[in-house]
């Protein structure tokens, strides 16, 4: 199950619980998200989809679900930009697949954790998310990911000046899309309406992603 080194970073998680609480003090799931939460973290486990992890510990997959979120968020918050990047390169591999022809793309957000923080970004996007089957199939289209992703990174349109200077050659171009008179978003998709390509597409999601890191 554990590796020694994982037994023995859990019992001193255990043991730094009882003496932060009291033994009393903590109920059984208290330690049962403290041992999940390593469980997950594992070696042996973390890779585990939902169903496989599920299966190996004797419990319905609804309650790995809620296992999965609440013991992160009591003992390893997520690193929000980190995760929404880890989604658009996720986004950007299916789009790198020989078969997409472009349009929506659809993956799987089977960790509540991930779903929890991409809905959030999206929420600051003010953008609404569409789902398939359970809420586990995302769906998405690359100028809407563009969007979610500036509005999750400091200094959002300092960057997408950047961003268009970087990778636009034409100035006259660069001064079409940087035009103040536009609201931000009115600039994004102007610059999204420059990409006519998937390659081009993939480009400028992957630069976006690198403004997460």
């Amino acid at each position: 199950m554990l590796t020694d080194q994982e037994a023995k970073e859990l019992g001193k998680s255990i043991s730094s619980l009882v003496q932060e609480r009291g033994l009393g003090a903590l109920s059984k799931k208290d330690y049962e998200l403290l041992v999940f939460h390593h469980i997950s973290t594992a070696t042996a486990y973390k890779s585990d989809w939902n169903y496989v992890l599920a299966n190996k510990l004797k419990v319905t997959e609804t309650k790995i679900k809620a296992l999965r979120l609440e013991s992160s968020i009591r003992h390893k918050p997520a690193n929000h930009k980190a995760v929404l990047g880890e989604i658009v390169q996720r986004i950007i591999t299916e789009m790198n697949k020989p078969e997409f022809v472009g349009g929506v793309v659809s993956i799987a957000l089977e960790n509540p954790v991930d779903r929890r923080e991409f809905e959030y970004a999206v929420k600051l996007a003010k953008h609404s998310v569409e789902y398939g089957i359970n809420r586990e199939i995302l769906k998405i289209d690359a100028l809407a990911l563009f969007e979610i992703i500036f509005a999750n990174v400091e200094n959002a349109e300092a960057r997408f000046k950047e961003l268009v200077q970087a990778h636009i050659e034409k100035r006259s171009k660069q001064e079409e899309l940087l035009n103040s008179a536009l609201t931000f978003r009115q600039r994004i998709n102007k610059l999204g309406q420059e990409i006519t390509s998937n390659e081009g597409a993939i480009a400028m999601l992957s630069a976006g992603a690198g403004l997460l890191l």
